[in-house]
Order: structure tokens, then sequence, then C-alpha cells
């Protein structure tokens, strides 16, 4: 089953962006990474660059995996080395909020999405109520599905349309680039 979702999914991407391309972006290459966390257990604060840990209080239930910005950061760490934990931009509004010069990072519109950027849900996404900006996943093109590691009623990582995610996208995405 595993399998057949990542077949799926990397067929979903034209081939002019598979693996084996040169032309693959620092985005792809994380979402690549992120692919392969298919199905490990969602557990809230979980995930470090070395991969998925405990989950952390208030929610402590004995699970093993990752949240949402634990897997992107894992992903990013994986793939470029650089440590999004240590820095203080592992948890999602931090990250979405950061200055370019402090994310080191490109923010793009919603619109210019594409594969591989981080898509970020909360509210009216104002950095003003931080706690306001809860979820973060990887599109997986520029389309309507992303990779994350949804809430623990869901309980794994895995693919979700943004259109039936229940949530407005906030205005900008982070590209890895």
């Amino acid at each position: 089953m595993k399998l057949a979702l990542a077949i799926t999914i990397l067929t979903a991407i034209p081939a002019t962006n598979a693996l084996s391309t040169t032309n693959t972006t620092t985005g792809q290459k994380i979402l690549y990474k992120a692919l392969t966390a298919s199905g490990t257990p969602y557990a809230w604060g979980g995930g470090s660059c070395e991969g998925p840990t405990h989950d952390q209080p208030p929610y402590q239930y004995g699970d093993i995996g990752y949240d949402c910005s634990g897997l992107v950061c894992w992903a990013v760490c994986q793939v470029t080395g650089r440590d999004l934990f240590s820095e203080g931009l592992r948890v999602t509004s931090d990250m979405y909020c950061a200055e370019e010069k402090d994310l080191k990072y490109k923010k793009y519109p919603y619109e210019e999405r594409q594969a591989g950027d981080a898509i970020f849900f909360g509210g009216e996404c104002d950095c003003a109520d931080r706690q306001s900006i809860h979820h973060v996943g990887l599109m997986i093109d520029a389309g309507d599905r992303m990779w994350n590691a949804p809430n623990d009623r869901v309980n794994k990582v895995q693919e979700n349309s943004i259109a039936n995610f229940g949530e407005t996208p906030c205005p900008y995405v982070v590209r890895f680039a």
C-alpha cells in the first residue's frame, strides 16, 4: 500500500521533475525525503533531525512519530543539513512568521506554489496571533495536494487535498531553495 501511494505521488510529478533529473529543486528533494515517512504515526511535538521522536507535553500518549512541523523540519535537515529545530524555527508559526533574512528561504504568494513548498494553515494567518497558525505541509505539486502529518485524529503521515482540509491556506508559502 505504501509503495503504491509513493508510486502514485511520484508519477503525479511531471517527468521533467523526476528524482533522477539534475534539475530537481531543493524543495522537491525535501518533498521526496518526506514521502519516505509515509504511514509514520502522528506524535504531538514529534520529530528531530534524526527522525521520529516521542510525543511531547501536553499530549503524551506514548506515540513515536512526527507532528506537522517536525516532519517538514526533519526533511529539510536530511536534505540540506540545516537544523531548523535548533534555530528556533521548529514551530509552525515561527517558520511562517520569520523574516526572510532569518528564515534564509523565500516566501511566495500561495498562488505561486510549487512542489516542495511549505504550505501553512491557521485562521487568519496573523503573525500578531501566532497561535492561529497551526499546521504546515509540503506541496506535492502546484495544485491541490499536500504531504503532511495531520492532527492525531488521522494518526499518520499522508497525502491530503488542500480543498478538503477544512481550512483556507495562509497567503504565503515558503520555498526551500
